[in-house]
């Protein structure tokens, strides 16, 4: 990411209309993924990845894939966890995504930071923390909608703010 692609936190000059519907449709695809993985509704969020999406692991849990590289096998991935969290462990899980930060944004590309906390509500009551971390996303826009082309989920230490090397040559700001 060069400097010119990354938005400074609290800068204004670039907060016109179209750049904040843009940004609250980023942030709704962001939480939304967690609110319909909790929810079981994999058909609604199929949708919200690119057709070559890639969701990525850093660490995996223990006999989890680090990597799925289609929408399928990511759906695939969660409903196995969906199911197997709720018939062999007996819990359900509420994910939080916050602290969103878009660091870079573009006509066709973004660039998402946040925090996600995984809690489990058990069948006897209990509440549990179950995982924490950061995700990492670049979404994709897809005609009139925004779609996560790439998820890491960082399990370990969080991921620098700023990546050493520009990951998309399209990651620019909006309206320059």
């Amino acid at each position: 990411m060069s400097r010119t692609d990354w938005l400074d936190p609290g800068e204004t000059e670039l907060l016109d209309a179209r750049v904040l519907r843009e940004r609250a449709a980023i942030q709704d695809v962001v939480v939304a993924a967690g609110l319909l993985l909790d929810a079981g509704d994999f058909d609604m969020l199929r949708t919200l990845y690119t057709a070559d999406a890639v969701f990525q692991m850093d660490p995996a849990p223990e006999g989890y894939p680090s990597v799925l590289t289609t929408p399928e096998q990511i759906m695939m991935g969660f409903t196995y966890q969906w199911n197997h969290a709720r018939d062999e462990i007996g819990v359900m899980f509420r994910h939080v995504t916050s602290n969103l930060l878009i660091t870079s944004l573009g006509p066709a590309t973004a660039e998402v930071y946040s925090i996600f906390t995984v809690t489990g509500l058990h069948t006897d009551g209990q509440l549990g923390l179950r995982r924490l971390g950061n995700y990492v996303d670049r979404l994709r826009r897809e005609g009139t909608r925004w779609r996560i082309a790439h998820r890491t989920v960082h399990m370990s230490a969080p991921p620098p703010l700023r990546a050493a090397e520009p990951e998309d040559a399209d990651m620019t700001r909006l309206g320059q």
